[in-house]
């Protein structure tokens, strides 16, 4: 088995050919067991030297337990919380319970989804028939449901709960199922035959039943339940053979490998370990910072693995003392919020709560940290990287040089602050945020200069042209709007139906938009290229503008685009034109503003979909590629691509999976480098390796 392992790990490693464009140089903050999400159920691998732990971050993750550090992680789009977790064919697969309602079949070499198998609601777990060729499922629509593995073929439900079923257990050789319920009951039932044997109550009330767990010689099983009891039963009369009440309730039971004890968690941020022969309390284990939820022995008895605070956690069963794994804990956890990227990406600045960090990779003894009293809310990086900018939930905004970090100009809006950038001169800014405008800003003497109205909801995020002419603004009105930066005036607006766009990438010149609205569907609009170094005369203006007064929409429509290809050289000359008729005249006067990449007043529309949601995206400053974050949580990648004018689309050129869950995007102002922000608590660097 170890040896299959490495093989995957050689996998793992190797990467994969997206790198060719985007290549992963640093990944910081990185800690052990460190997931995106709350954890719910974790098993050890048939090899003893890997952990198996699923989180609501939408992932599976499997991890060394000796040195804590991540070997594979497994996810799929739209799964939702990942919950219950089985190993099936020695550990070469595995079945994971989620959100979606299906329980997911993993192959663990390659992660690669080898089936699915749709329950009624929500999964929630999972017991493997003694066969290894059938499983049952349980879920939020009442029901248990046996499957075939390898057919995907749904066998038999269990229907006779009255809510949610939480748990499951099979028994007596693979004949009896027995289940556990948000209903306060436990259900025996003829596996072949579907028929409810029994039905187990309790006056008071069991409360909520959370797990049962069978114990290793299968005569006997535990029980956690809402009213705080721990209990054991005979598996196959369901006489309680003993209980012992915890201060507060625990989700979780588990079994040692030797079946001497059962380990249960407690909302009293304790671990409890008991004795299986009259339960007795043997030891208890505070756990760090807060309850845990999932908790599992090690295949050698000696180490107990629990989950809180978005990670895994170890404890020696014979002291109770916290293991260190070999990579140490994370301090804290989603820590990161902003990143900046300095030009060569020679520095990282990062946003945590109220402070700035500086990370200096060429001399880390110039890294620090500088803390303000409120919390930073927005950040952006000047093109040359001399300044930088932040922007706080209280409405105001600091600039700093980057070489002493002496505060040059602060601004007020009274308003939080979520987006910042700065114009191409370094002297001026913009703002946008919770007071529904964005403002332009004269740094040094922190004086408005102009202020963009129209939004009627807070601005969410800016993006300012590469030629510094126009800016796009998105808003909580499900609007974009595009704006002259020099006079202030609205130039365009595109409303969404239903839709909150999260954020835009502003590419070619201008030209094109990619919106991010949480969805499969990428929207945004797309104009043709310019065609460069090629003179335009009148009589070639006149014969494209002929052509827009053809009664076929399809011939002006080509002639609109093709005119509008040529650029702005084309401008002086359609002054020149003249017309008779009233539709002409109405064309040539909007001329300008499209070729200047401005369709006023028209819609925006879809113009690609991808396999998940893009949540976010952000402008290449060298106007060539977009990057965005496919997927959301701790399952989300990192893509980058480019838009295709001639056909009015996009495309994906790299998705990188690099593990983490992307938050938040930034590319450095020479376009070579991106960092992001990632929903475990880490940041990542990347290198965009461009063609010569």
């Amino acid at each position: 088995m170890r040896s299959y392992l490495g093989l995957f790990l050689l996998l793992l490693l190797t990467g994969s050919a997206s790198a060719e464009l985007l290549e992963e140089i640093e990944t910081g903050n990185l800690a052990s067991f460190q997931h995106a999400g709350s954890l719910s159920e974790v098993v050890c691998h048939p090899d003893g030297v890997h952990v198996l732990s699923s989180s609501r971050d939408q992932c599976v993750r499997l991890w060394s337990i000796q040195s804590g550090q991540l070997v594979r992680r497994f996810t799929a789009p739209y799964c939702g919380d990942m919950w219950g977790i089985r190993f099936i064919k020695e550990g070469k697969e595995f079945l994971a319970a989620s959100g979606s309602g299906k329980v997911y079949r993993f192959e663990v070499a390659t992660g690669t989804v080898l089936s699915n198998y749709k329950q009624s609601g929500t999964a929630y777990r999972i017991a493997v028939h003694p066969d290894g060729k059938h499983f049952v499922g349980t879920d939020s629509k009442n029901n248990a449901t046996l499957w075939e593995i390898e057919t995907g073929r749904s066998v038999r439900n269990f229907v006779g709960h009255t809510d949610d079923i939480y748990t499951a257990i099979i028994v007596n050789d693979g004949k009896t199922l027995i289940t556990g319920s948000d209903d306060a009951t436990v259900r025996q039932w003829n596996l072949e035959s579907g028929e409810c044997l029994k039905t187990l109550k309790n006056k008071p009330t069991f409360g909520s039943v959370f797990t049962l767990a069978l114990s290793p010689d299968k005569a006997r099983f535990a029980m956690v339940s809402g009213d705080n009891y721990v209990r054991v039963f005979d598996s196959g009369t369901l006489k309680e053979l003993w209980k012992t009440k915890l201060k507060q309730e625990g989700e979780v039971i588990c079994w040692s490998p030797d079946g001497s004890m059962v380990a249960s968690t407690s909302d009293d941020s304790h671990l409890y370990l008991l004795n299986t022969d009259d339960g007795e309390i043997i030891r208890k284990i505070k756990t760090p910072r807060s309850s845990h939820t999932p908790i599992t022995f090690t295949n050698d008895g000696k180490t107990l693995i629990s989950g809180g605070d978005y990670v895994l956690h170890l404890h020696k069963v014979e002291t109770g003392e916290r293991v260190e794994p070999g990579m140490g804990f994370s301090k804290k956890y989603n820590s990161y919020d902003h990143i900046a990227v300095a030009p060569g990406g020679s520095r990282i600045y990062l946003a945590d709560g109220s402070s700035l960090e500086i990370r200096d990779r060429t001399d880390p003894s110039l890294n620090k940290k500088l803390t303000d009293s409120r919390e930073v809310s927005a950040m952006a990086l000047s093109k040359d990287g001399k300044f930088i900018a932040t922007g706080g939930s209280r409405g105001t905004i600091t600039v700093r040089d980057t070489v002493r970090f002496e505060v040059v100009g602060t601004m007020s809006t009274k308003a939080s602050v979520n987006a910042l950038a700065f114009l191409a001169d370094g002297v001026r800014l913009i703002s946008g945020g919770d007071d529904k405008q964005a403002v332009l800003w004269a740094i040094q003497s922190g004086k408005r200069i102009r202020e963009f109205k129209g939004h009627t909801e807070d601005i969410l995020s800016l993006i300012i042209s590469p030629d510094g002419r126009q800016m796009v603004t998105t808003a909580r009105d499900l609007s974009v709007r595009l704006w002259s930066v020099l006079d202030g005036e609205e130039q365009a607006l595109y409303l969404l139906d239903g839709q909150r766009p999260n954020s835009v990438a502003y590419l070619d010149g201008g030209r094109s938009l990619v919106v991010a609205m949480n969805e499969k569907e990428v929207w945004g609009r797309i104009l043709p290229r310019i065609v460069s170094k090629v003179e335009m005369e009148i009589k070639d203006v006149r014969a494209f503008v002929k052509k827009l007064g053809d009664e076929h929409f399809e011939v002006r429509e080509k002639a609109l685009l093709e005119l509008g290809g040529y650029g702005k050289q084309v401008i002086p000359l359609l002054k020149e034109m003249k017309s008779e008729d009233p539709e002409i005249r109405t064309r040539i006067q909007g001329l300008p503003d499209f070729i200047r990449g401005v369709m006023a007043k028209t819609g925006l529309k879809e113009i690609h979909e991808l396999e998940d949601d893009l949540a976010l995206v952000a402008t290449d400053p060298l106007g060539e590629f977009w990057a965005g974050a496919l997927g959301t949580g701790g399952a989300s990648r990192l893509i980058v691509g480019e838009t295709i004018p001639e056909r009015s689309t996009v495309r994906v050129l790299s998705t990188v999976s690099q593990d983490h869950g992307c938050l938040q995007i930034s590319f450095s102002p020479d376009g070579n480098y991106i960092g992001t922000v990632n929903s475990d608590g880490t940041y990542s660097l990347f290198k965009m390796n461009r063609a010569p």
